[in-house]
């Protein structure tokens, strides 16, 4: 595999963010990039900056995305961050922005996605935040639909069809108060709940051989699996770390999954972060439950999923600024270059074969992918 770095783009501050799209519909696609501290980059395909607006003065925009709401052609921009307002601006032709509306929750803003969540062939958000709630929001107006309340902060979400119950739509919640909940899609109503010792932070739903389960952890350093109609938990794997993401593919009838661990232990300042050695894992999971391959000393910020030319790669970048490409099938490291500052975020241009890396150090790096 020819991983060739085509440019260096460098901002004052860390780069929390990046997203890929035309977003004042000009016929040219643009590299969205968000900051700690709350300001939003328009970078064109070549690096260069086209546009900066301050959004959050001082305080970080955690999420991006960029979505045509109201199906008109025109996409727009989704924001939330650390002061708990949800945002949905849109873009002129000059990169100037308009908010369209925002909604006030009381904290951070853990994650948002976007599901007809209803099946009423209308799409809404749904925002989670550390100030306790869960809402479903109608994405044209940002009013209310419905929302639910933990004891503690939310900490990660996914919408899923039961296939017992395919009419209906059910959301998976976790938060820092140890509880996984289920709610039924078009009320809120808790379908069920389940608490354990510490707080849970990644969740999804995997379609075994076992039938659906779902698929969270947290601070208890295990991997839990639960039948989602039984509620029995058929499964743990122990881990030395924090459990920290989980993804499941491909979206058929069976699937497998990714799940990475997390360590904190780079905020002893004590020890330059170079020089420790990680027991975080990156590990692949089968429809039986099993592990294909694992990796160990790698402290995952993010990674994507992506086939290129029907081959699966998993794409990943590590708290030390370690690149990683991944054979997903064997497990193998196709590619490994170290950037030396954290990489917070990742995007894959797939028309173009273009992989994007942000930084902490400010940098956004542009890559071309050829084997």
């Amino acid at each position: 595999m020819k991983i060739k770095e085509l440019w260096n783009f460098k901002y004052s501050e860390p780069i929390l963010g990046i997203e890929i799209a035309d977003i004042n519909h000009n016929g040219q696609v643009e590299i969205i990039a968000h900051t700690k501290t709350g300001t939003l980059l328009f970078i064109s395909q070549s690096g260069k900056i086209l546009h900066q607006e301050l959004i959050l003065k001082e305080s970080p925009i955690w999420h991006l995305k960029i979505y045509d709401i109201n199906a008109d052609g025109h996409k727009e921009l989704i924001l939330g961050g650390m002061d708990g307002v949800l945002k949905i601006y849109k873009c002129n032709i000059i990169y100037h922005l308009e908010l369209i509306w925002s909604h006030k929750l009381g904290s951070s803003i853990s994650g948002f996605f976007i599901e007809d969540i209803n099946k009423n062939n209308l799409d809404e958000i749904i925002v989670f935040s550390l100030d306790r709630t869960l809402r479903v929001l109608d994405i044209i107006d940002g009013k209310l639909i419905w929302g639910q309340i933990f004891e503690d902060g939310i900490g990660d979400a996914m919408v899923y069809t039961n296939k017992q119950n395919a009419n209906n739509k059910e959301i998976a919640a976790c938060g820092n108060d140890g509880t996984i909940r289920i709610f039924e899609g078009t009320t809120g109503k808790l379908l069920w709940f389940k608490k354990y010792s510490n707080k849970l932070r990644c969740v999804n739903i995997l379609n075994s051989n076992k039938g659906s389960l779902l698929l969270f952890g947290g601070d208890d350093k295990k991997l839990h699996f639960i039948d989602i109609n039984s509620q029995n938990e058929i499964k743990t794997i122990k881990f030395n770390d924090y459990l920290w993401k989980c993804k499941t593919y491909p979206f058929t009838y069976r699937n497998n999954a990714i799940v990475s661990s997390y360590s904190f232990s780079y905020f002893d300042k004590a020890i330059p972060i170079q020089n420790i050695e990680f027991t975080s894992k990156l590990i692949s999971l089968n429809e039986f439950l099993n592990i294909n391959w694992e990796l160990t000393g790698f402290n995952i910020e993010s990674f994507k999923i992506k086939e290129f030319d029907k081959r699966t790669l998993i794409i990943a970048g590590t708290t030390k600024g370690k690149l990683l490409i991944i054979e997903e099938k064997s497990g193998r490291i196709l590619f490994n270059k170290n950037y030396n500052s954290c990489i917070n975020d990742i995007q894959i241009f797939m028309e173009k074969r273009i992989l994007y890396s942000c930084h902490d150090d400010g940098r956004i790096i542009c890559h071309e992918i050829d084997y």
